[in-house]
């Protein structure tokens, strides 16, 4: 079926014979035509200013769109340090609301936390000292009463002994 079939056939021979006619002749002048060339002769500027750009967005999907984007490849042709290099860092500090950063830190946890450790290893010194001195004072002790001290479990062992 070509697209010409959809017309109604006339009736009357003489119609038929001139329908026959044009059809033949449409046939012959398309078979002429040289596309490239009446493609070279269309103005697509003047086609494109008449098309309403803004009622061609509002019928896109969007989200369609971007969703079949290769975001990957498209952020691995970027030039990460020309656009690094266009960055206005003390504009960017000038924008930092420092006051808010501190506001919205607790400092007070943070400073509880890093003198927590601090505290928790000086109390580990102080306590391993104390019993430093807690065995210098019992050796006194026994050198004082002339007590006799056992050997320390470490070279009992290293002799064999149990």
């Amino acid at each position: 079926m070509t697209p010409r079939d959809h017309y109604r056939r006339p009736a009357n021979p003489a119609e038929a014979l001139a329908q026959q006619l044009a059809e033949r002749a449409v046939d012959l002048v398309v078979g002429a035509l040289d596309v490239n060339e009446l493609a070279s002769r269309v103005d697509v500027n003047a086609i494109i200013d008449r098309i309403d750009v803004n009622s061609v967005l509002r019928k896109l999907d969007l989200n369609t769109l971007v969703g079949q984007l290769d975001l990957n490849a498209l952020v691995g042709q970027l030039d990460l340090n020309a656009l690094v290099s266009q960055l206005d860092v003390n504009e960017l500090a000038q924008r930092i609301d420092v006051a808010s950063l501190v506001e919205k830190a607790d400092l007070g946890a943070i400073i509880a936390e890093s003198s927590g450790g601090v505290v928790r290893e000086t109390v580990d010194a102080v306590r391993c000292q104390t019993a430093r001195l807690d065995q210098v004072i019992d050796h006194w002790v026994d050198l004082l009463l002339r007590r006799k001290r056992p050997a320390s479990p470490a070279l009992l062992t290293a002799r064999g002994e149990p």
